[in-house]
């Protein structure tokens, strides 16, 4: 099949406004395949039933492109330093039994904290960053509160150091922008400096906390087997890449949504129960999480109704699944008591998200205490003014600038 017509899904448009787009992509059929920047000729899903039925089909559809026949995976590895190299080599492009295996260590170790236990201490952290905007008139949200909320509790959960937050911000700075191959360049030193960094920590005396997640992981074992060293530090890094980058986007998109939903918003405020459905529909609504990495097709095979060779990359297009009017009625609306809400916004199958209790509690308190301390917080420019990122695959606001009204 030749390459459907390019839709524009990387554009701070598009993130301002994805629905009309992703209709028109629905409208071309259940999948089509895009040039994607960096990514390359990729299969998008688009609806519910074939995102959720390609992230279940584990026999299909491969994780490791080298169980699709790639080696080019392999070639990449064989080039790259090290330091970058064993970041691609993290449970998530693994299929089982490696994928299980490592999955096994790290639930292993999550299951020592559960999150009511975690839940003091968040609400901790949250209070301290917002007594900071006390007496502020305005604050960009963005910069002063959503993003340190989720790497100041990642760092707590890790066990790293309170003084490495400023170092791992600076570090990694350069992930704002990456739909470009000079984005991902330029980035390149920051994440480098990361990795460093989290071996170091990493091995016993380096610093890590012995209550926190990271030695946790260094004991974890499952049938006498451990993590190697590479294993550990890939493993926190993964840990921490997707327990600070999008919990931050849930946050600041879900704050977004209610503050340009004014009867939502109220509605919430005066019904608190309603938090566990509003969480939900930001997950749903704001999509932090755009799309998954790409499967890759086992065999040449008829699947759907479509012909896929051997290799092909397929990826879900969560965004476009969630927004999906087979599944969801009036999807392009937002509504806090949406029920159900099958949203897909965590990944379904083997793949299922670790930190789905995680990013549900932080958002959920997030956005109780800042309504409780500024009730009446609101835009403080007009929201088509409002500036996104140019991002693939996270859907991810540049500011969030708003006033701050007791």
């Amino acid at each position: 099949m030749d390459l459907t017509r390019d839709f524009d899904i990387l554009s701070p448009g598009f993130h301002a406004n994805p629905f009309p787009t992703l209709d028109r992509m629905r409208a071309q059929g259940p999948a089509i395949r895009l040039r994607l920047p960096i990514v390359g000729r990729t299969w998008l899903a688009l609806t519910h039933e074939v995102c959720s039925t390609l992230l279940k089909d584990h026999e299909t559809f491969a994780r490791d492109p080298a169980n699709a026949g790639s080696r080019t995976q392999a070639r990449i590895l064989k080039i790259l330093p090290r330091t970058l190299g064993l970041l691609a080599t993290n449970m998530l492009g693994y299929d089982d039994p490696e994928h299980r295996r490592l999955r096994g260590l790290v639930d292993q170790a999550f299951q020592r904290r559960s999150i009511e236990a975690l839940r003091p201490m968040i609400i901790d952290i949250t209070d301290r960053l917002l007594d900071r905007l006390e007496g502020k008139t305005e604050s960009d949200l963005m910069a002063e509160f959503c993003r340190d909320l989720p790497l100041s509790v990642i760092c707590a959960m890790l066990g790293l150091p309170e003084a490495d937050q400023d170092r791992f911000r600076n570090w990694l700075g350069g992930l704002k922008d990456t739909a470009s191959i000079g984005a991902v360049i330029r980035a390149v030193p920051g994440v480098v400096s990361v990795v460093r960094h989290l071996r170091r920590v990493s091995r016993p005396g380096g610093g890590a906390l012995p209550e926190g997640l990271i030695a946790a992981l260094r004991e974890a074992a499952t049938d006498g087997q451990t993590l190697s060293e590479d294993e550990l530090v890939s493993m926190i890094f993964l840990l921490f890449g997707a327990g600070q980058e999008t919990t931050t986007h849930l946050i600041s998109g879900g704050l977004f949504a209610l503050l340009t939903h004014e009867d939502q918003r109220r509605r919430l405020q005066d019904d608190p129960s309603l938090m566990p459905t509003c969480v939900e529909e930001c997950l749903r609504y704001v999509s932090p999480v755009q799309m998954t990495k790409p499967r890759f097709a086992t065999r040449d095979v008829s699947w759907q109704g479509m012909k896929f060779q051997r290799g092909d990359m397929v990826a879900a297009f969560l965004a476009s699944a969630n927004a999906d009017p087979a599944k969801f009625m009036e999807p392009h609306g937002f509504d806090t008591s949406r029920l159900p809400n099958p949203h897909l916004s965590f990944g379904t199958g083997p793949h299922f998200c670790l930190g789905f209790q995680l990013a549900r509690a932080e958002a959920a308190i997030a956005f109780e205490r800042i309504l409780a301390r500024f009730p009446n917080v609101r835009l403080a420019v007009d929201e088509r003014k409002i500036a996104w990122h140019r991002r693939l695959g996270i859907r991810a606001l540049a500011r969030l600038p708003v006033h701050l009204v007791a």
